[in-house]
């Protein structure tokens, strides 16, 4: 969760967003950030998504697995953590992974999900998703 921000008019000043680095400090969970509610004060949180890219449902870590956001006005270093995703990558079907989106308005996050692999297989072979919707509170 090494989460850092930076300014495109000045990239050598990074801010580092979660401090300190919860343990283990390498995190091998594949994440994915969303920002589409920013604004111009870098006031709303950035939101993401963490999952197994190799399939393994096993959660053995903070953050594993998780839907979750991180402050990110430099005032404090907060991490709300809102749901398990429960999505495994099942190699090639991209919408198994939970690729997530947060409304502009920053009241829901929206990703895809297998369900651990519990949704079964569409009628031509393709494993099974679905949509899922958290309320940010």
């Amino acid at each position: 969760m090494q989460v850092a921000k930076r300014p495109l008019n000045n990239i050598a000043q990074i801010t580092q967003l979660v401090y300190p680095l919860p343990a283990p400090h390498n995190w091998g969970q594949p994440q994915h950030f969303t920002w589409s509610n920013v604004d111009i004060n870098d006031s709303t949180p950035v939101c993401g998504s963490t999952y197994s890219y190799d399939g393994d449902s096993y959660i053995d870590q903070p953050f594993a697995g998780e839907i979750f956001c991180v402050e990110t006005d430099g005032l404090a270093s907060t991490v709300w953590r809102f749901a398990h995703n429960r999505a495994r990558y099942i190699a090639p079907y991209f919408n198994t992974q939970p690729l997530g989106n947060i409304s502009r308005d920053g009241r829901f996050f929206l990703f895809t999900s297998d369900w651990d692999a519990q949704l079964g297989i569409d009628v031509d072979g393709k494993a099974r998703s679905d949509v899922w919707i958290v309320k940010l509170k």
